[in-house]
This record gives C-alpha cells, structure tokens and sequence, in this order.
C-alpha cells in the first residue's frame, strides 16, 4: 500500500494513568497514514444477532444507525448499505477466538487463539481471556495491561496488515494499533468478574453497568480523535451488548432494547464526532458481530458444570483420569493432572496426556508428547459416550451432548489432524456422517471444524471435542452448556442460531448497490467474518 507521512502518535510504550479512566498515554512517533484519505469505522458488536440487529434498526428505535444504512429495499439491500443476508461465524462462535480471527482474517488452527480459554500442552499453560471454567480474572487483566493476545496470536493483525493510523476502542485485539483507548481497567474486570460470579443483573439497558461500559468507552475514543485527528481504521467495540443479553430474562429481546437504547446512541456519538470534524462523508461503516446467542435456561441443571459429582470432570475422574482443576495457577501439589477441560459455553475442548508417562499420583505427565489414541483419547471418548448415552456414572449427563469428536493425535511439529465424528462405534469423517445424519442446523460444519482444528496450532482445540445439545430446533428445557455460571443465553456452539451474525458495509449517502458490489467482490454472497480483514484493507487502498 503506497504511504504518506504524517505527525500521529503510537502506544508502543506507555505509561497507564488511573487518573484518566485507564486511557493510554501515548508518545509521539511519525506514523504512516493511509494515501488517499481512505477511512473506515468497525462497529464491532459481541454477541449480537443479525436478525436483532435489524429488529432494532426496523423499529424506529435506532435511528442513527438506521439512518446510515437508509431505506430498506430488501435481500439485504439498503439505500446506503449492504447486509450480507447469510454472514457467519468461526467455530468456536465465542468472543475471544472469533474477534482473533475476524480481526487476523486467519482461522484458529493458524492464528492460535482456539477460544475463550485454552491449554498449551507444550508449556502446560491454562488461559482464560474470558473465563467460563474458571472464575479468575487475572487474564482478563492481561488482555487489558499487558496485551495477552497479542503475545500469543501467532499471525499479524489487521492493523499491522493495513499500516497507517489504527485506534483501537476497547477491543482484546488491539495489538500493533497505533493508539488503544480504554476506560479504567479495573471496571473492565470488575464487571467480567461479576458476570462470571452471576451477580449482574439485566432489566433496564440505559441503566445497566454494561450500558456504562459501552458509553464510557466512545468517551474515551471521541476525546482521543479531539486531540489526535482522525485516523485512517476506527475499531470500535462494543462487550455490553453481549454482557446484557448473558443476563437479562428476556433474553433476545432485551438484546432488541439494548440495541436500540444504548447502541445506537453510543454509534451516533462516534458518527457526530466524525461529522464535526468534516470526515464522515466517505468514510466506510462496517457492522459486524463476534458471534450471535442461543436462549437457555439460567439454573444449574442445564448447566454443566466443573465438580467431580455430575459433570464431564467426573466423567473422566471415575473413569481414572486425573483431571485439572479449574483455576488458572495450579498448587504445586496439583500438577500431575492427565486432562484437562477447557470450556467454551456450547463446546469444551479436552487435552489428554499419554498418561503412560505418569500413571501413578504425584508423577508429572509429559505433555509434550502426544496421547496414546487407543488408550487415553478413545478411554476418554468411550467414557463420555457411555455418560451421555445412558447416564453411567453421572446420571444427570444422560442426553446433555449433541456430538462427540475426537482425533488421531499429532506429535511435535506436526500439523493437527481434523476431528471426526464419534458414531457409538468409531470414528467417521464429519462429511461421512453428515451424509447418513444430515444436520442443516450445524451450518459448515465440516468447513468451520476444519478452520478451527487443523494446522500449525490446531492442537490447541483439544484432543477430544465436546457439543453440547442447543440449536434452536431443541427444546429450550433441554439445551445444555459448559459454564461455572449460568446464563439466559449461551453461545460456543457450531449451530446456525449463534453463529449467523450481522455483516454490514454501509457510506454516508453511499450507494448500497456499489456496496453490495464491494462485498460481494472481497467476500462473497454468503461471508465468513473473517473476510472483514481483507475487506477493510481492500476498502483502504488506494
């Protein structure tokens, strides 16, 4: 991309003040600015879906946004605007691995992010940027202070991709931004910590912590273009959205409200600043979600939990497996684990050890071996076939799972294989088994599965991979989820009701039929979210 130079300011290093609300404080670089005076703005809304998005735009009560995308002329098509009707999401359609992809433009087994939480076999590391096992926040802080994704994505991101001036508001990918705004940390992690305690409550959105949250952060990001100009990618991203749905009893609709409330009050704040700084017309709107959500019911049982008495921990327990605990730093007496879980809320991923290598207690696996196929990852898929089939051993897991899968394991420096379904009787390609068991609700199961198991960093999905029962057409008594906490929704899973998302290109007085050409062009009729990489820097070059 050909480069201009321009006096900007870049967050390479910087000293956190608490004083400004957790702001950055920056110093000042000459840094390149896109040639052209191309600019986009991200929206970036987590957990939101496609079809509540454009409930709030059609109720009247989101007219800034509304007003952006103009009138409604069908399929998607907007007077200033194109919303691509089938947009989807990466598997898991969970926050932390999906906004690494979407902002990388490259799937999990190559990025390295595979979910909210996570295990590195080869340094015997547990992280959890959004715990849902667990219950410390610690990560969460790293995300905020110390750029935990950034230091372990394993390929550039947008804003390294794009060069120029990049301002990051809020968002776990901000590495390599020129500038990331941040309300305090310490309420960012307050509040993670409180909804993974369960102590938040959604009723009224404009009065929600979340609420606060999302608005509190444009702040931040408007008094950052005041006094630095506007820069060539604005990211804004939005958790409340998310936050609120996970705990409001009106689950779907109280996104709705959310959106119609809050969001598109805090979208117009950043639009007016752009207006009054002479840059919004022509500049580039993109709306798009992480992932959407699945409605469940808040109690412990539909909630599959981390205790050894009736969870997939006590599965593999009574089946003699030394299972981690869920924390995130082990007691040096707890070490000689031989699997780990790593939940997902609709998924939970496995990690076995070869377990020949510490069979007795106290004795330390070597995890940088691969397991044994037969007798550690087929032990454990027959376990959790048996559980989930007639309820042996841990009655209440009886009927709780959707589809096992699991794979040959790979060793060191090889790339992953891709999982495949297990059958009651072995292992069968999932394209194979969609042909006997057709599943319509499992949207590119086979494509998105791949994505996220196979390549250089695949082994970080897990030997063994759990579904848990919750498309849409399920009974909402009978959907089930792997948490610590319960919640009104759920996401993580591979079914089209949370992982159909909002994909949006909108311009100020743009023609929406230019910019169905544009995204049709970079992403196809039907795109994934990671396509919104090579979009934003298709629509920045000159």
């Amino acid at each position: 991309m050909a480069l201009g130079w321009t006096a900007a300011f870049s967050c390479a290093l910087f000293q956190r003040s608490l004083d400004t609300g957790g702001q950055e404080q920056i110093k000042p670089v000459l840094t390149p600015t896109a040639k052209g005076g191309r600019r986009v703005i991200v929206f970036a809304l987590d957990g939101t879906g496609a079809d509540e998005l454009l409930a709030a735009v059609h109720s009247g009560k989101a007219p800034r946004i509304a007003a952006l995308l103009g009138k409604d002329r069908g399929g998607g098509l907007f007077a200033h605007a194109y919303a691509a009707p089938k947009a989807w999401s990466p598997l898991p359609s969970s926050t932390v691995s999906a906004w690494s992809a979407i902002f990388t433009g490259r799937p999990a087994g190559v990025n390295g992010i595979p979910g909210d939480e996570w295990f590195i076999r080869e340094t015997q590391t547990f992280l959890a940027p959004v715990p849902i096992s667990v219950r410390d926040t610690l990560d969460v802080t790293r995300v905020v202070n110390d750029d935990l994704l950034g230091k372990n994505l394993r390929v550039p991101t947008l804003y390294e991709l794009v060069g120029g001036r990049s301002h990051v508001s809020l968002s776990y990918i901000h590495h390599g931004a020129t500038l990331y705004t941040t309300v305090a940390p310490e309420a960012f992690v307050d509040m993670v910590g409180r909804l993974v305690a369960g102590t938040l409550l959604g009723t009224d959105p404009e009065g929600a912590v979340s609420a606060g949250l999302d608005l509190d952060s444009v702040a931040k990001l408007t008094e950052a273009i005041d006094a630095q100009g506007v820069p060539d990618l604005q990211v804004v991203y939005f958790p409340g959205i998310d936050i609120f749905t996970h705990v409001a009893s009106e689950r779907m609709a109280a996104q709705v409200g959310y959106l119609e409330a809050v969001t598109d009050r805090a979208v117009g704040m950043v639009l007016d600043t752009y207006a009054r700084r002479g840059a919004l017309e022509g500049t580039y709107v993109v709306f798009i979600a992480d992932h959407a959500q699945i409605p469940t019911l808040n109690d412990s049982e539909h909630r599959l939990g981390t205790d050894l008495a009736d969870s997939p921990f006590g599965v593999l327990a009574q089946r003699g497996f030394r299972v981690r605990r869920p924390v995130l730093t082990l007691e040096p007496g707890d070490a000689d684990f031989q699997a780990v879980w790593a939940y997902q809320g609709f998924m939970a991923y496995l990690y076995l050890a070869d377990r020949s290598t510490c069979p007795r207690p106290h004795d330390r696996c070597a995890w940088e071996r691969p397991p044994r196929f037969r007798e550690d990852v087929m032990e454990a898929v027959a376990a959790l076939d048996a559980a989930n089939r007639s309820g042996e051993g841990i009655p209440k897991m009886k009927g709780t799972l959707d589809l096992i899968f699991a794979r040959a394991p790979s060793g060191p420096g090889e790339d992953a294989r891709a999982f495949e379904v297990f059958d009651g009787k072995g292992l069968v390609p999932i394209r194979d088994y969609l042909k006997v068991h057709p599943r319509p609700d499992l949207i590119r199961l086979e494509e998105r599965m791949r994505a996220l198991s196979v390549g250089p960093y695949g082994n970080r999905a897990g030997d063994v991979l759990l579904l848990a029962r919750a498309c849409a057409d399920v009974p909402l008594n009978a959907r089930y989820y792997f948490a610590a906490t319960p919640h009104y929704t759920w996401h993580g899973s591979a079914c089209e009701a949370d992982g159909h998302i909002p994909f949006i290109l909108a311009r100020a007085q743009g023609s929406g039929v230019a910019l169905k050409e544009v995204m049709s062009q970079v992403a196809g009729e039907t795109p994934s979210a990671l396509a919104l990489t090579p979009l934003v820097r298709a629509l920045l070059s000159p």
